[in-house]
């Protein structure tokens, strides 16, 4: 870890030996985790229901616009829980979350002022954080009683910069992705919720924003439904992965549907990508046998906020009861059980999967 030797205007770093490049990206993958749980959860979880209550009061348009807002701090945010991962003090943590908020994208130029556009490119994002930190901790105490007045400028500013150079190259490779799964929508309806249920499954605990892809290329109809019941398939698997060696909180977060919050447990253990692939495959029957649709924006949700469910329930036939039925077979009662299943026969049958290595740490 690094170690904070001093404090006021100076900045005094200790760089111990046996920190390595393992324990340096952990540090970066565990924060920008938590950034996004805390970030992104509020709105997920309360939007849809202040959306309907602010037809009897306008104090809940107030509160879904103030989700909105807060859920689009998440590169500040981002830069704060990963500069508590390596014990920054406060102006190195502020300088980290600067650079965190350049290298997004999330606010951009429109020609007559700054907006936000979005929460960020989460990639590039996690890229400008990473070169931010090396600088910091390189950097050190070497300029004395000057830090504070360059390390805004090299630790910060700079890449910042490098951040919005890489910019569009990684919105290239997101577009690739998305450009993929649209192809998918080409296929045949079966193969096509099969393909997009377990794209979105094994996708859903990375970097990638899956919102992002679904809105990008106006994913609609049963590839959006296929999408969301994807991402309940991801929630499921971790859920009862994580169950024996996680404490309270992590498996309250995991039950909501912050599945991105396993981010270093997925790229740890990539072995994790065979239960996403099975329950993926489920997922996508489940939206084609009972017709599970949806809109690009709900895509990305699960059932987080009951967006998924809400938005599904709105295309499909036959009476309300019969269409709440198909959806608890397709959202619960089909894919939950099998998730469970599907984890117990794996840790049987396949070398290296057990339950600890869903053992989430939020401190390293």
């Amino acid at each position: 870890m690094v170690e904070i030797l001093g404090a006021g205007n100076q900045i005094r770093v200790g760089i111990p030996m046996n920190i390595n490049a393992k324990q340096f990206f952990t540090n970066i993958l565990n924060g920008m985790a938590a950034g996004i749980v805390v970030a992104l959860v509020p709105n997920a979880m309360l939007g849809e229901l202040f959306k309907y209550l602010a037809q009897y009061n306008s104090v809940f348009t107030s509160l879904g616009q103030l989700l909105i807002i807060f859920q689009f701090c998440l590169s500040a945010l981002a830069g704060i829980t990963i500069s508590q991962q390596f014990k920054f003090n406060g102006l190195q943590t502020a300088i980290l979350s600067g650079a965190s908020v350049l290298g997004s994208g999330a606010v951009q130029f429109n020609g007559k002022g700054f907006m936000f556009v979005g929460i960020g490119d989460i990639i590039n994002m996690m890229l400008t954080i990473t070169i931010s930190a090396f600088l910091l901790i390189y950097l050190g105490n070497k300029m004395g009683s000057m830090n504070i007045v360059f390390l805004p400028l090299l630790a910060g500013i700079l890449p910042g910069f490098i951040g919005s150079l890489t910019l569009p190259y990684v919105k290239q490779f997101t577009g690739g992705i998305g450009q993929i799964i649209h192809h998918f929508t080409t296929l045949n309806p079966l193969l096509m919720c099969i393909l997009i249920g377990i794209s979105y499954s094994v996708l859903m605990a990375t970097p990638i924003s899956v919102v992002a892809i679904a809105t990008v290329i106006s994913l609609s109809g049963l590839g959006s439904g296929s999408a969301n019941l994807g991402i309940v398939a991801c929630c499921y698997t971790f859920i009862f992965g994580a169950m024996k060696v996680n404490d309270k909180g992590t498996m309250v977060t995991l039950i909501i549907g912050a599945a991105k919050m396993m981010m270093p447990v997925y790229f740890k253990h990539p072995i994790i990508i065979v239960a996403l692939f099975i329950n993926g495959i489920v997922a996508g029957l489940c939206a084609y046998c009972f017709n599970v649709q949806g809109t690009p924006m709900s895509a990305g949700f699960g059932y987080t906020g009951l967006v998924g469910p809400i938005n599904a329930l709105k295309f499909m036939d036959g009476t309300f009861m019969q269409n709440v039925i198909s959806l608890l077979m397709a959202y619960v009662i089909i894919p939950l059980p099998i998730a469970f299943a599907t984890h117990q026969i794996l840790k049987r049958i396949l070398p290296g999967y057990n339950d600890e290595i869903f053992l989430y740490k939020a401190e390293q």
